[in-house]
């Protein structure tokens, strides 16, 4: 039986944050990515890869996106290939929005959720013909003893995860044990068993000694980043968090331990 192609994406982003995201996203999906920081790398990479379609960023340094593009388009071989223009700059100039028009390519606005990602790729390429198999869904698991905050997050990360959830540090002590999650989001300040003793106790213990915990906390202190390297932590975010923010570190935290 003949294997279905599974389509390449190319991700060019001067942002290796997002360039990581992205292609977390896209490679749960059941995509093939290929990622470049900068245009010169992502020539380069057409050329050993033949994408079936690009994402790039439009604001990137030396060479912008609208550049990368006019190059790409004066290939042969490249004057088909399906291309998305990825930015935060909610002003494109009309000149330019024109002119990446003219050269086939849609432009779509950051931040993207998972479900925007996806859409944009179908547009380009049509469903992954892998997504069957594709890398499981990860698992989630938000501790926090504020219900607003706890429904807040689980909201928004809802469509990229599986989420759990606990409202107190010795449920999520235990939740963990139970489930092993792939990422814990563990708030610090909780009643009873706090954030920092629950992440040594998730760290101290074999079975779930691995799994990443990405603690949050209201107190604006550097000394924290230290505690919290000291209990094993793997990030230490403000709140309150941009979501961007704490999927990125998500994203960082469980591609660094897969």
């Amino acid at each position: 039986m003949v294997q279905p192609h599974r389509r390449t994406i190319l991700i060019v982003d001067d942002d290796p944050n997002v360039t990581h995201m992205f292609a977390r996203m896209l490679g749960l999906e059941g995509y093939a990515v290929r990622t470049a920081l900068d245009a010169e790398t992502a020539l380069r990479t057409v050329d050993a890869s033949r994408p079936d379609a690009i994402l790039v960023d439009l604001r990137m340094p030396l060479v912008d996106g609208l550049a990368f593009l006019r190059r790409l388009r004066a290939r042969e071989d490249q004057t088909e290939t399906p291309v998305a223009i990825i930015t935060g700059d909610f002003f494109v100039d009309d000149s330019v929005a024109t002119a990446l028009r003219d050269l086939g390519a849609a432009v779509y606005f950051k931040p993207l959720w998972l479900s925007d990602l996806v859409a944009i790729t179908q547009r380009l390429v049509g469903p992954s013909p892998d997504r069957a198999t594709a890398v499981r869904r990860l698992k989630l698991l938000l501790v926090d003893d504020c219900v607003a905050e706890r429904d807040l997050y689980e909201m928004v990360l809802q469509t990229e995860f599986t989420i759990l959830t606990a409202s107190r540090g010795d449920e999520g002590v235990s939740v963990a044990t139970r489930a092993r999650p792939d990422a814990i989001i563990l708030d610090v300040s909780m009643p009873g068993l706090s954030g920092w003793e629950a992440c040594a106790r998730i760290k101290s213990d074999p079975a779930t000694e691995a799994i990443p915990v990405i603690l949050l906390t209201g107190v604006d202190d550097q000394d924290l980043s230290q505690h919290a390297m000291a209990v094993g932590a793997a990030a230490l975010l403000r709140k309150p968090c941009p979501a961007d923010q704490l999927r990125g570190a998500i994203l960082a935290a469980t591609r660094t331990n897969a």
